[in-house]
Formats: C-alpha cells, structure tokens, sequence
C-alpha cells in the first residue's frame, strides 16, 4: 500500500456516490425526514415546554406541606385536544415566609375544573419550592414520544446509507491507495441515468488482467468517464487500480478524475 495518499477532491467522492444513485436518493430522502421533523418537534417544544414546571407529583403529594392559594390566571389551549378535553393552564400564587410564590399547573381536566374562575382559593401542597393543586393530577404532553417518529424513517434510510459507505469507501480506498496497473478491455456498456436526478450514468467496462501470480482475474467497473468508449475499443489496454492488499480488488482509472486530481497517471 502507498504510504502517501493520493489526493481525491471533494467532487471525485460527489461522482463516487452517484454511482449508486438507489442508495444514495433513499438514504438522504429518510435522513432528511427523520432530521427535519426531529427540528421541528425541537424548535415546538423549545417554545412551549416552559408553560409549567416538571414536578413529581407523587413526592410532593406525599411529603409536601398543605396550604392555601389564589388562581391568578386560567389558560385554556385550545389548539391542543386530548380526548375532547382542551389543556388548562392554571397560574396562581401563595404565600411562603410572607412572600408570594407564583406557579402554574396544566391539567388535562374538563369538569373538575370548569366553575374554576380568577380570584378563588384552591387547595395545594408544597415542598422546597414546588407546589401541586390537591386532586389534580399534572398534564404533561408526552414529548418522548413524538421524538420516537423520526426513528422509522431513519431504520429506513440506514441500510442505504451503511451500504453508501461501504460501497464508496471501497473504491474511494482504490483512488487513494491501489497499485497501478495494466488490463485488457473485454467489453463496454453505456448505463443510463435514472430519469429526472441524472445519477447512475456511466460505462461498465470489464476488462481483465494478470496478478503477480500470474492469475488471470475479470474484472467489472463502472466509470463516469464517457471519454473512453471514445479513445478506446474492446482489445486495447487501460490503466486500473489494484488493491495492495487484495489483487482480486480493482477499479478502472476514470481519466477526467485523474486529471481533475493530478495523479499522473498516464493514458494512451
């Protein structure tokens, strides 16, 4: 293997992953679905998480300390339904150490709470600073769970994307580490782009050559570059990589990528 790499610019790795245009479309289609609602449920929960404190219930119904409140405000979300029923903010305050404490708590509560009004006195507990309305129970939407429908949609695009890699790391470690050598084109076949997105075209040469041991080896591969069904016919020599490592592994030199990259690698 080279010590040095060759250099593979940004748009050689671009014409390597069109290659596998499949791939490629359905691993970064259900990639960016599953991110972009990821984002969305963020940016919503950023701005509206902070409508009432996270408070456990059980511990404060248990140990907190009984005292008496005033409701200050009475939210109804009316752009949320949960079983028919409308989310209630209620904002009130009490007095701790003659000072008054403000606090809110959202039910999910239609009757219990319908006579409720601005001014009366409900009945709470309260420990080390956070407070529950006695016989309600806290609403909280269940967050955790919206998160969990990006999941799907990323199980889907994995495999495409996991095969992407693997695929283009192959040929990518080819570009930057295989041995040049010498084969002999046994036949050329244009393949034509998947309509509309324009990826997948190439030509698909097979071609054979010698390793050390004198094995005769054919090989398949799918270059861009359209130039050599041009300057060359079935018979003639072209230049290929061979794996150091594994002389079974190889790939046609693509000689606009050579080029574009400075390989100097010579054509005939």
């Amino acid at each position: 293997m080279n010590s040095t790499p060759r250099k593979v610019k940004f748009s050689t790795i671009m014409s390597l992953l069109k290659k596998k245009p499949i791939a490629l479309f359905f691993g970064l289609l259900f990639s960016f679905f599953a991110l972009l609602m990821f984002v969305i449920f963020t940016l919503i929960f950023s701005f509206t998480g902070n409508d009432s404190p996270k408070i456990d219930y059980e511990l404060i119904d248990s140990q907190g300390i009984e005292t008496s409140a005033e409701v200050t405000d009475i939210q109804v979300e009316s752009n949320v339904t949960i079983n028919d029923v409308h989310p209630t903010i209620i904002s009130y305050q009490y007095l701790k150490n003659n000072e008054a404490v403000r606090s809110k708590y959202k039910v999910l509560e239609g009757e219990r709470i319908e006579g409720l009004q601005v001014g009366d006195n409900l009945a709470i507990k309260e420990l080390n600073g956070q407070s529950i309305i006695q016989n309600l129970q806290p609403y909280r939407f269940p967050v955790a769970l919206l998160f969990l429908i990006p999941i799907p949609f990323m199980l889907f695009g994995l495999p495409f994307l996991i095969y992407l890699f693997i695929s283009t790391r192959k040929e990518l470690k080819l570009y930057k580490y295989g041995q040049v050598a010498t084969a002999r084109i046994v036949s050329m076949m244009p393949k034509y782009a998947i309509p509309i997105i324009n990826f997948g075209q190439g030509v698909i040469v097979h071609y054979e050559y010698e390793t050390r041991s004198g094995n005769k080896v054919i090989g398949e591969s799918l270059t861009t570059d359209f130039s050599i069904i041009s300057d060359k016919r079935t018979g003639d020599d072209i230049p290929i990589f061979v794996a150091a490592n594994n002389e079974y592994q190889s790939c046609v030199i693509p000689k606009l990528e050579s080029l574009r990259n400075n390989w100097g690698i010579h054509f005939e």
